[in-house]
């Protein structure tokens, strides 16, 4: 590709050369009409303005190509980075939405133990109470039997064990 680049160089060059130098000999002006007037250029200002005319040319197509590689190229970098922030942000809502269900099993798991102890405490407090009841109601029972005794004595006397 070099080779053929180098070779396409040099038979432009030649090429070149030898129209310059076929057009130094001739003496004739070539009348161009421009805007209602006349311009006359000899034929070797014609060939150098035609070649740099062609120099412009090519020159606004390599910069017409570059532009529009690299516009491509950016509007290709641009949906490859709108994709990757795409990405980027559906990874991020999956995380903060298992880590919002993590967080809520916990919470789950604390309101579930919480409920748990409150059970256990409600029922050590009603056990603690039937006991308190029961201690009462065995000592109501055993006053009553007392006072049954203190009462039913035929002597007048006091019950065994109690002094006067």
């Amino acid at each position: 590709m070099v080779i053929l680049g180098v070779l396409l160089v040099l038979v432009a060059l030649v090429a070149g050369i030898l129209l310059f130098i076929g057009t130094g000999s001739l003496t004739d002006t070539v009348d161009i009409p421009v805007l209602g007037g006349t311009l006359s250029l000899p034929p070797l200002a014609l060939l150098v303005a035609g070649m740099v005319i062609i120099t412009v040319f090519w020159f606004g197509w390599f910069l017409l190509r570059v532009g529009t590689k690299r516009s491509h190229r950016r509007r290709v970098e641009a949906r490859e980075s709108a994709r990757e922030a795409e990405e980027r942000r559906l990874a991020d809502e999956a995380r903060m939405k298992e880590e919002v269900a993590a967080r809520e099993r916990q919470l789950e798991d604390e309101r579930r133990r919480h409920e748990e102890r409150e059970a256990e405490l409600r029922r050590d407090a009603e056990t603690r109470v039937a006991e308190q009841h029961t201690a009462t109601e065995t000592a109501r029972r055993r006053a009553e039997v007392a006072e049954a005794r203190t009462e039913t004595r035929p002597d007048g006397e006091p019950p065994a064990g109690t002094t006067r």
